[in-house]
């Protein structure tokens, strides 16, 4: 009998096993996955099935050698050490993607990348969520382009399309909870440039565009459907967050000179693109940039140091060659030197482009530039507004040469110029740009000037401090020139102590400005606006510290 009871624990044991292997996996989220493989590079063994984590595989070689499916979830364990690129093959489908992530408790698993062209990346592939990795990529010299992370897209789907009117898509690429840092790559900014992250259409030859029925082929590809979020990306060359695609001509971008390629590499920009809760430092080039996008959405990061190593000219966070895109709720800081060196930037071949709720300091470039050069096509209908600016350098807005800038508003801005600066508050530089300022605080307190310009309007704005304009200066027919009574101007440590600049009770800028687009808005500090006020509060004024303390 006992051995029969033996037999049956036995028994019940295989069955239980057995159970258990069609039991789907769980993602933290509760989503039901296929299979789960597992990498270890201490205890792994490639020769196992990787299954599980006493049966983990051990090296890239093997990961990067097998065709995953969709639901697959690729597991690195906490604490682990590789060396080389991650490349996986395979691609996820809608409600199941293929997702990169850890196990086990400790620090994340670390892909060095070690001079690679990535330490992780894709290629034609969609439906991927890849996360919860530290990843480096520092080779001997910074002579070839390199990154942390790179999705490339190229001529996908060729055999599937017979005309340039069709678009191949990759879909959802979810990058997030990465602690990228330390790449060293060469200074050039396009879709071969260097980046902690870049997302990339590229074309195998764009000269054979000129025959699009030619049989050698590539057709318009494009993504749709990329989250960048969560990352920490630190000493990066050039690039922090970046997208580019050679799909990228228009009349838009060639206006003054006609578009030979608009036929060839027609526009065909990377639309659903999200780039949120990302801290990014030191930056060697520029610190995001989604370019060729449609509606992109760039919020909630924080930038600190950018344009550090570059010899080229290189912003905050900026489009070319896109349109729509939002930014809101981040926070730029320490650009270096003024080969531009400012936090945000209309550019060359963009339109509707929307700056709000942001917050730059001490930038060296300044907080702002308006930039076609004449060859790189018009900038229009951007927008500025609801944000603050505090000790930024050089001067707030700079303007590039040319003169097809056109509908640009910047209303209900706060700029704020310490003591000891010599930031230059409005400058005459540049081509005709049409620039309107209504409604915004310009609270100077160091030794720079204010230049008119004729080809921009100035309407009910304030003027306050040092060197306060004449009217033959600017020509503002409403100006306020007396202190607007903020609460505490000029001692915001981020962009979560920006209560200083709101407007104390019985400000002469509240209620003082011209109706603007507000509709559905609140202002920056996230409260319904209630009154036309210059600067970025739209209350009915509050109390000052001393004052609330004795209430």
């Amino acid at each position: 009998m006992a051995s029969i009871s033996a037999a049956r624990k036995i028994l019940m044991g295989v069955l239980l096993c057995l159970m258990l292997s069609l039991i789907s996996w769980k993602d933290g989220e509760g989503n039901m996955t296929h299979s789960r493989y597992f990498v270890d590079s201490e205890a792994g063994d490639d020769h196992q099935d990787g299954r599980s984590p006493g049966t983990a595989w051990q090296s890239l070689t093997k990961v990067n050698s097998t065709v995953f499916q969709p639901g697959d979830h690729i597991l690195f364990k906490a604490g682990s050490i590789w060396t080389g690129e991650l490349k996986p093959q395979g691609s996820g489908i809608a409600g199941k993607p293929i997702v990169i992530n850890r196990y086990g408790e400790g620090d994340k698993p670390l892909i060095q990348g070690a001079g690679a062209p990535s330490a992780v990346s894709l290629y034609n592939q969609e439906y991927w969520e890849i996360g919860h990795l530290e990843l480096t990529n520092t080779g001997p010299t910074a002579t070839s382009y390199r990154r942390g992370v790179s999705i490339i897209g190229e001529d996908y789907e060729v055999a599937n399309k017979d005309t340039l009117d069709e678009v191949s898509t990759l879909h959802h690429i979810r990058l997030h909870d990465l602690y990228i840092h330390d790449v060293n790559g060469e200074d050039r900014k396009d879709g071969l440039g260097s980046a902690g992250i870049l997302i990339a259409v590229l074309i195998t030859d764009p000269q054979d565009k000129a025959s699009p029925s030619a049989d050698a082929v590539h057709e318009r590809t494009t993504f749709d459907q990329i989250v960048i979020e969560n990352n920490v990306i630190e000493r990066v060359e050039r690039s922090g967050i970046a997208t580019w695609s050679d799909w990228k001509n228009r009349e838009l971008l060639h206006d003054q000179n006609g578009c030979a390629d608009c036929e060839r590499t027609p526009w065909t920009p990377l639309t659903n693109v999200v780039i949120r809760g990302n801290e990014l430092t030191h930056i060697g080039g520029d610190g995001i940039v989604p370019h060729m996008t449609d509606r992109a959405l760039v919020e909630y990061n924080t930038l600190k140091g950018f344009n550090m190593t570059s010899t080229g000219y290189n912003a905050g966070m900026w489009t070319w060659n896109g349109d729509h895109t939002l930014y809101q709720f981040n926070e730029v800081s320490e650009g270096y030197s003024t080969r531009d060196g400012m936090a945000f930037d209309f550019d060359h071949a963009s339109d509707g482009i929307i700056y709000q709720y942001n917050y730059s300091h001490d930038n060296d470039g300044g907080t702002l530039l308006f930039c076609s050069d004449g060859s790189g096509g018009k900038v229009t209908n951007g927008i500025f507004r609801y944000n603050i600016s505090q000790n930024d350098k050089y001067q707030i807005f700079t303007i590039c040469g040319a003169s097809n800038v056109y509908n640009m508003q910047v209303y209900n801005n706060v700029f704020y110029i310490g003591p000891d600066l010599d930031t230059h508050p409005l400058v005459s530089q540049g081509g005709a740009v049409q620039v309107a300022l209504h409604n915004n605080i310009f609270f100077n307190l160091g030794s720079g000037h204010y230049t008119g310009k004729a080809s921009w309007t100035y309407d009910s704005n304030l003027y306050y401090g040092n060197h306060i304009p004449s009217m033959s200066t600017i020509p503002d027919p409403n100006r306020l020139t007396s202190d607007p009574l903020f609460i505490e101007p000029g001692a915001a440590a981020d962009i979560h102590d920006l209560s200083g600049y709101k407007l104390r009770i019985g400000s002469p800028a509240i209620g003082s400005g011209i109706n603007m687009p507000t509709e559905g808005m609140n202002d920056l500090f996230g409260d319904k606006i209630v009154s036309s006020n210059l600067g970025a509060y739209g209350g009915l004024g509050e109390a000052a510290k001393d004052q609330a303390d004795n209430e």
